[in-house]
């Protein structure tokens, strides 16, 4: 089931206890919680994308994806049964530029996502590149727009937006205190518990997710060490 932002913010305003008119919260401050938290899940659960990558002949430098965060694979040319499969080298190394078969990928500007991706061997304009990479979800910027996020997942999106509503009412009291009143120290009370609720929640689905791999490769001193 794919869910539009008009339901996931009925669905927070329930969360939070906000769903009759008059409103505590507008729809302008839930749907800027939403991508808050679109942003904070993008952080822990990126999605699994696919982008294919027309050729130019003897071009070897292609833009990638403005939601690119992270290679899982370049296959090249794609297509091929079996598959085709580079493997990353430091474009750097004296030899990334006399052997086939390479690719690497750099960023020309930190501030902002403009990933490239390098490959050693000259194409012709009949190729493709096929790269599989994880990617950023969307922010909903209509009330129509699917949220990417997972259904079994939306639970974390409901819990931040509430814990994002917490400390707004937190933040508001405290800009003008009732000297005489607990209220400001309940509603910091209430903040720091609902940022509890949504940090146990994340880490829960975290361990879901987690598996348990060992892997081995092979540097020479050229390549990237981490």
């Amino acid at each position: 089931m794919t869910t539009s932002r008009e339901n996931l913010r009925n669905l927070c305003r329930r969360r939070i206890g906000d769903s009759s008119p008059p409103y505590t919260f507008s729809d302008l401050q839930i749907n800027q919680w939403i991508n808050d938290a679109i942003a904070d899940y993008t952080i822990h659960f990126p999605r699994i994308l696919n982008t294919e990558i027309n050729c130019v002949d003897a071009d070897c430098t292609y833009d990638l994806p403005s939601d690119f965060i992270a290679v899982i694979g370049v296959e090249y040319p794609s297509g091929d049964d079996p598959p085709i499969y580079l493997t990353r080298r430091n474009y750097t190394h004296p030899d990334f530029w006399i052997e086939d078969g390479f690719y690497d990928i750099i960023n020309r500007d930190s501030q902002v996502n403009s990933y490239e991706l390098w490959i050693s061997t000259k194409p012709s304009t009949d190729e493709s590149i096929a790269v599989q990479y994880l990617g950023e979800h969307a922010w909903l910027d209509d009330d129509s727009d699917p949220c990417t996020v997972l259904d079994r997942h939306l639970e974390l999106i409901t819990l931040f937006v509430r814990w994002a509503a917490c400390q707004e009412l937190a933040s508001s009291e405290a800009a003008d205190p009732d000297p005489t009143s607990q209220n400001l120290g309940i509603l910091e009370q209430n903040a720091s518990r609902a940022k509890q609720d949504y940090r146990e929640k994340l880490e829960a689905w975290k361990a879901v997710g987690a598996t348990s791999e060992t892997a081995s490769w092979s540097l020479d001193r050229w390549d990237r060490v981490y």
